[in-house]
């Protein structure tokens, strides 16, 4: 592996480069995340309507009572989000996600697909409808 923000071969990509160039996409570290004021504010209530959830119940294994849908694909996941169900608009509908701790840090939108992956026919081929080649009268 090689430090792509260096070109200093030998150095594996989690290593710490010194050069002064930063990730152009990454959003300015004094901002702070971006998430959207609606979405905290729904999380707000949720966690108002259902003050025994969110105290214990969340971190007991115990199932979200209800499904936050928002459009904020573009929201980054907070560690407040852990153990709650979202649905995430992908454009046509709302994709069902239930926050974990790997996701923290995360966009929402990266875990709702925008797009189909295209589907292809199986053909059934049956075990007597083998091909048989006229000239040599064999299947194949």
């Amino acid at each position: 592996p090689v430090c792509m923000r260096t070109s200093r071969p030998g150095l594996p990509l989690s290593a710490p480069c010194s050069s002064p160039v930063r990730d152009m996409g990454a959003r300015a570290a004094w901002k702070g995340p971006y998430v959207a004021v609606q979405l905290l504010q729904d999380v707000i209530s949720l966690a108002q309507r259902h003050p025994e959830w969110w105290a214990r119940g969340r971190f007991q294994g115990i199932k979200a009572p209800e499904v936050i849908n928002t459009n904020c694909r573009a929201s980054t996941i907070l560690p407040d989000f852990l153990r709650l169900k979202f649905g995430i608009h992908n454009g046509k509908d709302y994709m069902p996600v239930e926050v974990t701790d790997a996701m923290v840090g995360h966009r929402l939108g990266e875990f709702a697909a925008t797009r189909k992956v295209p589907e292809h026919k199986v053909k059934m081929q049956t075990a007597g409808s083998k091909k048989i080649n006229p000239q040599t009268g064999k299947s194949g």
